[in-house]
């Protein structure tokens, strides 16, 4: 396993994040508005969009465990903070696009459908502390913090 750096992703506590295996959580009636861009946004049941090292990253949680992956789908470039979690029948648990309904599994990233597709969606490791604050895993640092383009 390849060593990260793992950073902060400001703004959001574990117990903030939707609990996806919480049947009570997935029934609850939720409001759905249209923000400025025209996304539809969904404050109750759905992931949550954070910006750490420069990347736009969905944040979702399932139980005790939080996975994160790269907002863009790579697919088509879909908002998967927006996507539902599911459950496959072999037990893994995958992003659903909210644009053309492709799954990419938490863990691996990998294509769980349509079947037979290369595509793979970026996941990173994540921490979280006993205070419920969530560190995301890069494999390095983002090389606008060595070009002047960003303050420390």
């Amino acid at each position: 396993m390849q060593d990260v750096i793992f950073l902060p992703a400001y703004g959001i506590y574990f117990d903030d994040l939707f609990d996806w295996s919480d049947v009570t959580q997935k029934c609850k009636h939720t409001t759905a508005v249209i923000n400025t861009k025209g996304l539809l946004n969904n404050n109750e049941k759905n992931g949550h969009l954070v910006e750490c090292n420069e990347e736009k990253v969905a944040l979702f949680r399932h139980g005790n465990n939080v996975y994160a992956v790269k907002d863009k789908c790579p697919h088509a470039g879909g908002p998967l903070h927006l996507g539902d979690i599911e459950e496959l029948p072999n037990g893994n648990l995958c992003v659903k696009c909210p644009w053309h309904s492709w799954k990419f599994d938490l863990e691996t990233g990998h294509a769980e459908f349509p079947k037979g597709q290369s595509k793979t969606a970026v996941t990173y490791r994540v921490k979280v502390t006993e205070t419920g604050e969530i560190y995301i895993g890069f494999a390095r640092l983002s090389d606008r913090y060595f070009h002047g383009e960003i303050d420390f």
